[in-house]
């Protein structure tokens, strides 16, 4: 009950900034914000379908243990090399992830130090 009101108040809260950052985007013009919202938007949409496909992959090629299975009818080592590898390509995204975070916070800075956010065109 818990897990399931937590879970809620995520994806909320992901709406709520999600929806917070293109409210800033629209306000301020700027390229940095637009580039960070599209991160954070975009890396959300293919993390969702990346988990989709994965998990699509995963019941069709290695199948699902029951219980009362015997479990050397599962194929645990393959299901384990495929868990490994998807650990590092997920890292491999997520250092991508924050480096362009650092980028779109490049922009920011820059059109800071330009003064367009002191004072925003209309």
């Amino acid at each position: 009950m818990f897990a399931n009101i937590l879970i809620g108040l995520i994806y909320i809260s992901y709406v709520i900034l999600a929806g917070f950052l293109v409210f800033l985007c629209l306000r301020t013009r700027s390229k940095g914000v637009i580039f960070i919202t599209a991160v954070f938007i975009g890396f959300r949409f293919l993390s969702l379908i990346f988990d989709a496909a994965l998990n699509t992959v995963l019941d069709a090629y290695i199948g699902q243990w029951d219980p009362g299975q015997d479990v050397r009818g599962v194929k645990l080592l393959r299901r384990l090399d495929i868990a490994i590898i998807v650990a590092h390509v997920k890292s491999i995204l997520f250092i991508l992830y924050v480096n362009l975070y650092l980028l779109g916070a490049f922009l920011i800075y820059k059109e800071w130090r330009q003064g367009k956010f002191r004072h925003p065109s209309t």
